[in-house]
């Protein structure tokens, strides 16, 4: 608008009574419905939007001078303001009703043009990537609370001898261990999905058993002697960023606690919202052990805010985060990627298990049965479909029936589909129920209680959601013709779901399982074993882990299970020869 113009339309407003107000003040408040619409004599103003659920506010990228008139979009649609009106600078202005400004707009043309240059310059602003980008640019005060003093623990915790730090791991480990039933008791409530007594062993798998593992181990400040005449010099890395999954919320966080201790980081754990509370009561039980130890109580710590993906990203890009544990979503992992903080981020399971012809066929189902059964069948690396050799396919059955399983026929496998895998995916709210529930749910009856469904594959069509990932007692069976069969089939499910993760198999034919293992595109082979406990190192050689990697097949960073070694970084000496 023209300075000419200008002075025209100020002539136009001097009956008005001008009002003067100081820099900083708000003349429009977010969520308020205006009764009048504002004429800027002299000054600038900004429009600032506020996240309440994270208690934040940005300013957006643009200002509103003199001969610019706000909130009349609002004003004369009846709407509530998405955003509040702040003074720049000491602002004069002259408010008008609805009344005036429909007669302004109707009598003055220049009125009518500075109205839709305003309106041009607010649907600028109002398009929510322009929000959105403001918001996230903005700091949340717990955020900003919560890293400062992750920061201050981290370095606190630098000098300490080594055998302070291996007897906090322990207490931890011990207190966690002996509220195991009460906190069980919490997952399966808030959560909904599981088995209590199976959420106890899980918690004692992850407590004591990874706390003795980690034992004597070298840590910070240890010097590594390499066989090439080199050294290398552990140093911890500084705050790590946890997030923790519905699935384990207990052992996968205190695992997390004490690798992350063991290599003297801080932690800020990222609880999923259907086991917060567990969450954080698990946190608040390490936090008063750290403080019996005399360490700070801020090395762990957690966001009291409800859990939401704006607050995730504020700490996985907060410049005080060093690096990202991420096990969750697959969504969730590849945004930790994208954050720009160096990360570890786990992908979905999807095992496919080749019961070959030379296993231990009673042995080898009675594991399947027990393993994906075990807390209902929610380990990732658990099995999910099985390839059964067709000369001991019916003895196979015979056994997993006799172990707990049902083999449905085709019409309960047409309701298993209808109702469970309804729109051609697994229903959610069967994730970590029960067989026997899915059962009931169905009106499917055996006389025994049904630990496992076998859902056999013969008439399914290419695609079935049969052959993705299952996170209940439910399995794909398919007969399998040759050794080409069930190697081509393994690596097609898993090229359509858990590249990366887990393969399994049952068999005495050693250079079948290398074949095998050539053929499987994932990170580790179970051989003669439950997938459940395998998968996380408990019953071979495996590292003891609830953290697996899965390669970059499995859009991850790394193949290994896991510990407090991915926490170091490790500064190397090296000698001229």
């Amino acid at each position: 608008m023209e300075t000419l113009e200008l002075r025209k339309i100020s002539e136009q407003f001097r009956e008005y009574e001008h009002l003067n107000v100081a820099s900083g003040h708000c003349l429009l408040a977010q969520g308020s419905q205006p009764t009048h619409c504002f004429y800027i004599v002299s000054g600038d103003v900004q429009l600032e939007v506020h996240d309440k659920e994270l208690d934040r506010k940005a300013r957006l990228p643009v200002t509103f001078t003199a001969g610019d008139c706000i909130a009349a979009k609002e004003l004369l649609s009846e709407q509530t303001l998405t955003y509040s009106v702040i003074t720049n600078s000491d602002t004069q202005y002259v408010t008008l009703s609805l009344p005036q400004l429909r007669k302004l707009m109707r009598e003055e043309l220049d009125f009518y043009s500075i109205i839709l240059n305003s309106l041009s310059k607010q649907i600028d602003v109002s398009l929510q990537n322009q929000v959105d980008a403001a918001l996230t640019a903005a700091p949340i005060k717990e955020v900003e609370f919560i890293v400062s003093g992750a920061n201050e623990a981290h370095r606190a915790i630098q000098a300490l001898p080594e055998q302070a730090i291996d007897d906090a791991i322990m207490a931890i480990a011990q207190a966690v261990n002996d509220q195991a039933e009460n906190l069980a008791k919490l997952t399966v409530l808030e959560s909904g999905m599981g088995v209590l007594d199976h959420k106890i062993q899980k918690i004692q798998l992850g407590t004591l058993a990874v706390a003795e593992d980690l034992m004597g181990k070298p840590g910070v400040g240890s010097v590594i002697e390499n066989k090439d005449g080199s050294k290398g010099l552990a140093n911890s890395m500084g705050v790590v960023f946890a997030m923790i999954p519905v699935t384990n919320p207990v052992e996968t966080l205190t695992f997390k606690c004490l690798i992350a201790l063991k290599s003297r980081n801080a932690i800020v754990i990222s609880s999923h919202r259907k086991a917060k509370n567990v969450g954080n009561q698990t946190v608040e039980l390490i936090q008063s052990v750290l403080k019996q130890q005399g360490l700070p109580v801020n090395l762990v710590q957690t966001s009291q805010m409800p859990s939401s993906r704006g607050l995730t990203q504020a700490f996985m890009t907060h410049d005080g985060v060093h690096f990202i544990l991420a096990t969750g979503g697959p969504s969730m992992v590849k945004s930790a990627y994208q954050s720009g903080t160096p990360a570890i981020g786990v992908g979905k399971g999807n095992a496919p298990v080749w019961i070959e012809k030379t296993c231990d066929v009673q042995k080898a189902a009675q594991d399947v049965v027990f393993s994906k059964s075990f807390d209902n069948g929610i380990v990732c690396g658990s099995e999910n479909n099985l390839l059964v050799d067709a000369q001991i396919y019916d003895d196979f059955l015979v056994h997993a029936i006799k172990a707990g399983a049902a083999v449905f026929n085709d019409f309960e496998m047409h309701a298993l589909l209808e109702v469970v895998f309804r729109d051609g995916k697994l229903d959610s709210r069967f994730v970590g129920k029960s067989a026997q529930d899915v059962c009931d749910e169905l009106g499917i009856k055996r006389d025994y209680p049904v630990k496992l469904i076998l859902a056999q594959t013969h008439d399914q069509p290419e695609g079935t959601p049969l052959l993705k990932e299952k996170l209940l007692p439910i399995l794909s069976v398919t007969r399998i013709q040759n050794d080409e069969h069930a190697m081509t089939l393994a690596t097609t499910i898993l090229a359509d779901e858990g590249a990366g993760h887990t393969a399994i198999m049952h068999s005495n034919n050693e250079s079948l399982v290398e074949q095998y293992a050539q053929c499987a595109d994932v990170s580790r082979v179970l051989v003669n074993g439950a997938g459940t406990l395998g998968c996380i190192g408990a019953n071979n050689g495996l590292q003891l882990s609830w953290t697996l990697g899965c390669g970059t097949q499995g859009g991850g960073a790394t193949s290994d299970n896991v510990s407090y070694e991915h926490l170091l970084n490790i500064k190397r000496i090296a000698y001229a020869q």
